[in-house]
């Protein structure tokens, strides 16, 4: 069962539950918060993004580790989802843009609360916009290595924030530090998902090792059904009509036999 309050940066404490504060002729509008049973939110009222390019990274590489990854009952790998890291604070969460988390169930759920689930996520990406930078490069990298989140991955798809636009993190330590690239092409190896991410003209690309192929978002996996399906379509087209010239070339074989007076199929 969840609950829906709306929200506004000021309110008051009635029985234990928020009520908003009347509205001032500045306020901005309510953000609709939904919550759970016992009170904690599983929607922070804000925007997956603040504009389509950073919407287009997070959709990718969301898609991408999904696809990658759903053949695995025990690995979850969530969007947007909000992540509560202290029992009985319902104001302690975080939202990273992708996350995923290793042997703990690919079940539904309303929020993803540490001391509920098996294991903390074990990787974590944000994707930078202008407002979000100071809190994905200092405040999210400060609480990611106090929970205990191995790898942290940043992307910033307009290089204004990081050189080369990627950055990522490996805990060592208690503290992150950065993955060194890789030799031989370019990128950086993610060992706890034993990927290769790099930038690609402002774009996230993330590169199996094992195939040697990129991750496909979810339109170039539409693209690639639909091209596999067409081809089905005309070997199946292909094959019914060279069945059908075989079978018009057997008549026409009948038929001089036939105007020969020899009995079809008998040979001399």
């Amino acid at each position: 069962m969840w609950y829906c309050m709306d929200m506004l940066p000021q309110h008051e404490q009635r029985n234990g539950e928020a009520w908003p504060a009347p509205p001032s002729p500045t306020a901005k509008p309510f953000s609709r918060v939904y919550v759970d049973a016992n009170g904690y939110p599983h929607t922070d009222g804000e925007p997956l993004a603040q504009n389509t390019r950073q919407c287009d990274e997070i959709l990718y590489a969301a898609a991408a580790l999904k696809t990658q990854h759903a053949g695995n009952p025990d690995t979850f790998v969530a969007s947007d989802l909000l992540m509560h890291y202290r029992k009985g604070d319902r104001r302690a969460s975080v939202a990273p843009d992708v996350f995923v988390a290793f042997g703990v169930g690919n079940h539904e759920r309303l929020s993803y609360k540490l001391w509920e689930e098996p294991a903390v996520p074990s990787f974590a990406l944000e994707v930078l916009s202008g407002s979000s930078a100071v809190k994905d490069m200092v405040t999210n990298r400060e609480l990611f290595a106090r929970l205990g989140i191995e790898e942290y991955w940043v992307f910033d798809p307009w290089g204004d924030s990081i050189k080369g636009h990627l950055l990522g993190l490996r805990l060592r330590g208690g503290v992150y530090q950065p993955i060194a690239p890789l030799r031989e092409r370019s990128g950086y190896h993610s060992a706890v998902l034993n990927l290769e991410f790099r930038n690609e003209s402002g774009n996230l690309r993330i590169r199996d090792p094992e195939t040697g192929e990129d991750l496909k978002s979810h339109q170039e996996a539409v693209e690639d059904y639909r091209r596999q399906r067409e081809s089905r379509q005309q070997a199946e087209v292909r094959a019914a009509e060279a069945e059908m010239r075989a079978a018009e070339a057997e008549a026409r074989v009948a038929e001089l036999e036939a105007a020969l007076g020899r009995e079809p199929g008998r040979v001399d």
